[in-house]
């Protein structure tokens, strides 16, 4: 399945910015230079995640298990353009199975833990997905009970694939194919014409952006090795070099922050998440690791800890963080006392638009505030034509849409290119509504430009009132919709609260019906019952006699916030 427009794959192959190659193929590439080396590296604490024991595979083991995977996969009925969800932490089968379902030419959907019956129904229903891979329970939570619920509701769902042994649950497992030896060896052209091909669809991830309900965010193989280069030249990431998989590899963060990165530069790739302190350290002790990457939030807490200091014994020397400015002592201390260079993303599930590296900023303070102009035609910067030549951005005005040139001027950053998917998966209508008619992706996001020769952006908030908590991006919409449906309530309108340490928790403004009360407690007992993800529960509630408005009766949110700065909240 193609998804972008044939004279834009010519236009960027003729340039250089896309190739012919898979992340497959350069997947196998390192296999056949490397075979022996390691790859692929368990959480120490797999057993306690989901039971089993922790594994250490070379790249070989690794492609065995691959192909086991696509045979089984294939056996199981699955063919080419099929999605398949995948709900799984952070082991070694969450990457393999990545590579399994492209050999079959079939299309991976990764899905955060955290999902529940809502939100794996609505992937489900949007991309009429033919199997799950889900673990049976995890962090006390039945996921195979909530699959198998699905199951009986969606007809597409042929197939639950459960991680683990055979058991009696009397589903496919994932160590059924992976024991499974080929035998005899397939032919050497066996998966010729199945695989998917450079600008057809690797993965399809899920976005929260301020419509109600995550959007799907399709991405081909040269998207994603686009978004790659982006983070191993941002980062430094050379051949070799060990990544530490800290983030979920279920999108922006963990498949182009870290995993593709690891699959261009064929190191070792270090599996870690949910976060564990103690796990933390241990890996940094142990294996020898370059690279990872961190939430703003849990760089701070890690600089405060009192085992910060084993940062500084640990090879470590790079740290990609953001989408939002840093804290300038931060970026600072980590570089003072540990040597280690904090970069600055920003990027969604979008696309990646600008980073902001040593090599660019190489005063931390600098670096922590500001994101090089990348794609305008004013500035250029001293980095590969193939890395960035593809990027294209603008400040526009939120009122007008004409383009801002001059300094100091606030306006909404827009970009297009080579790292930027080409629309919401079955989302026609929000696709337009996302790209102006020059083919710019709008981000909701509000820059101004800075510096002397105007080289620097500024970033001063989000036009487009999305709430991160922790990382998790939250829909204030989708909030609002689903605590409207409790029975006592009449209107609902969610902001972000700043939030030391998780950057912001979800706060509802609530008018309830006449007679009716409600509190933060029996709010969140609704969301469980409708099978709601816990990380978008409320955390402050206010109860007010109605919303405030505009003359075009939108909901102020500016003004919901300016209350939440003159009186204590309620929270759980």
């Amino acid at each position: 399945m193609i998804p972008v427009p044939k004279e834009r794959i010519d236009d960027y192959t003729q340039k250089g910015w896309w190739g012919r190659s898979t992340v497959l193929d350069l997947f196998f590439e390192t296999v056949r230079k490397r075979p022996d080396a390691e790859a692929l590296v368990d959480p120490l604490n797999r057993g306690d995640l989901m039971g089993g024991t922790a594994k250490r595979l070379t790249y070989r083991e690794a492609a065995t298990l691959v192909d086991r995977l696509a045979l089984g996969l294939e056996r199981l009925g699955i063919k080419k353009d099929d999605v398949i969800l995948v709900q799984l932490p952070n082991v070694v089968e969450s990457v393999l199975l990545f590579f399994a379902a492209a050999r079959i030419g079939a299309i991976s959907s990764p899905l955060s833990m955290m999902a529940r019956s809502r939100e794996v129904g609505h992937a489900l229903e949007a991309t009429r997905s033919v199997a799950v891979v889900t673990v049976e329970k995890f962090n006390g939570f039945d996921h195979l009970a909530l699959m198998k619920g699905l199951k009986e509701r969606f007809d597409c769902l042929k197939q639950i694939v459960v991680a683990g042994d055979e058991s009696d649950h009397g589903f496919p497992s994932l160590d059924g194919m992976l024991s499974r030896e080929i035998n005899p060896p397939l032919p050497a052209a066996y998966f010729d014409g199945k695989a998917s091909g450079p600008n057809e669809i690797f993965t399809i991830c899920w976005t929260s952006g301020t419509e109600a309900e995550p959007k799907g965010v399709p991405r081909t193989h040269n998207h994603w090795i686009s978004i790659g280069r982006v983070t191993t030249e941002g980062c430094r990431v050379k051949e070799g070099d060990n990544i530490h998989g800290t983030f979920p590899v279920i999108n922006m963060a963990g498949i182009g922050g870290l995993m593709v990165p690891w699959v261009l530069t064929g190191g070792k790739f270090v599996l870690h998440h949910p976060f564990d302190l103690g796990v933390f350290f241990k890996q940094m002790a142990t294996e020898d690791l370059y690279y990872t990457l961190m939430p703003p939030a849990l760089l701070d807490t890690l600089a405060k800890s009192t085992g910060a200091s084993a940062m500084g014994e640990s090879n470590v020397r790079v740290i990609a963080s953001g989408s939002v400015p840093l804290s300038p002592w931060m970026v600072r201390y980590y570089q003072e006392t540990f040597n280690i260079s904090i970069v600055n993303f920003f990027a969604s599930n979008e696309g990646i638009a600008l980073f902001s590296g040593p090599g660019l900023f190489p005063d931390p303070d600098d670096r922590a505030r500001f994101f090089p102009r990348f794609g305008c035609r004013e500035v250029s910067f001293d980095i590969s034509d193939r890395v960035i030549g593809g990027m294209e951005s603008c400040i526009a005005d939120v009122m007008t849409g004409e383009e801002i040139t001059e300094s100091g001027k606030v306006g909404e950053l827009c970009f297009k290119g080579t790292t930027m998917f080409e629309g919401y998966w079955k989302q026609r209508e929000l696709t337009e509504k996302a790209f102006d008619t020059r083919g710019y992706y709008h981000s909701g996001d509000l820059f101004s430009i800075e510096g002397e020769a105007g080289e620097k952006l500024l970033f001063h908030g989000r036009f487009k009132d999305l709430i991160i908590r922790g990382g998790q991006n939250i829909s204030p919409e989708e909030v609002e919709t689903l605590v409207a449906g409790h029975p006592g309530v009449a209107e609902a309108a969610a902001v972000g609260v700043p939030d030391e340490r998780l950057g912001e928790r979800t706060c509802v403004f609530v008018v309830v019906h006449p007679g009716r009360t409600v509190t933060l407690a029996e709010i969140s007992r609704y969301l469980e019952e409708q099978g709601v993800a816990k990380y978008k529960y409320p955390e402050r509630l206010e109860i007010l006699d109605q919303l405030p408005r505009s003359a075009l009766n939108k909901v102020l949110r500016r003004k919901l916030r300016d209350m939440l700065n003159h009186k204590p909240g309620k929270e759980q």
